[in-house]
Parts: C-alpha cells; structure tokens; sequence
C-alpha cells in the first residue's frame, strides 16, 4: 500500500475532536499547537495533543487518546514561557516553510503529524521522530524537552 499519511491526518476528527480550523477560529483562540501521534505497530494508542494559546494569555494543553472518552480527558494549564521557547524553536527552524520529511512510510515506527493554526491559516509537517534528520530532529527534540506530556506513550492493551 503507497503512503499517503491520511490515517493520521484523519486522527483527530476519529478521537472526536472538532477540526482544527474550527478549534482555531473559536472565541478566544490566538492559536493551536497540535500534535498527532500515529503508532503503526499499534503497541501504543494513538494521540492528539492541543495546545491552545488564548488572547488572554492562557495556555492550555488538552490530549485525546485513542479508546478514551473525550469528556474524560482534562485541560492542564501550561506555562506560557514554555510555548514561547518552543514557537522560537519552531521559528529558528522555519517550521512555517518546511514540508514533511522526505521519505516518510508506514514502515516507521511512529509517524508525527504537527500542525500550528491561527484563525484561518494551518501549517503543518509530518516526521517520524524515530529517525532524527535536522532540521526535524530539532523540532522533535524541542517538543520532547518543552512539551513531553504531550507525546506521553499509552500502551494499548486489547481484551482478552
């Protein structure tokens, strides 16, 4: 089967979040951080994570996993100083001018789907943070230091 990536790009909208066009242009919402965590071994449950960056200031991270009930799943107050550093990373490595990384398959472990939104506008970059290559390996290394709740590993266990 040729990769295309549209199971992760359908991630979000299968955890039943609302789009992330939508989620950018509701009230309040200066912008979203959102990365998708696709596990093609299927060891791991698949993940959303949302930063939401409001007008006032706040900061929010919200994360739907796979099999868990949205309406479960809390919103945890993030420090802002936290994001700033890593939207300077994301700028230092042009993340707003980059496409996905080049020879990407389902034969990755882990694929990323990582997408920043402001009202209308939507960038984002798939990589497979397993295989470090710069300038990907950067944005990886920087959500893994500024935002590691947001990729948290859940296993998936299946009934017996």
């Amino acid at each position: 089967m040729p990769f295309d990536g549209s199971d992760i790009y359908q991630l979000a909208s299968s955890l039943g979040l609302p789009s992330l066009e939508r989620a950018a242009r509701a009230a309040g919402v200066m912008s979203i951080l959102e990365i998708s965590a696709f596990y093609v071994e299927r060891r791991l449950r698949h993940s959303v994570a949302r930063v939401i960056e409001y007008q006032l200031g706040e900061v929010e991270l919200q994360v739907a996993y796979e099999g868990v009930r949205l309406e479960t799943i809390p919103r945890i107050a993030l420090e802002a100083s936290r994001i700033e550093k890593l939207n300077a990373v994301l700028l230092t490595a042009k993340f707003q001018s980059l496409g996905d990384q080049p020879g990407l398959s389902y034969d990755e472990r882990s694929l990323w789907l990582i997408q920043q939104a402001a009202g209308a506008h939507i960038h984002g970059v798939m990589v497979a943070p397993d295989r470090p290559e710069l300038p990907y390996a950067t944005i990886v290394n920087a959500i893994d230091g500024y935002l590691p709740e947001a990729i948290r590993e859940v296993p998936l266990r299946y009934a017996r």
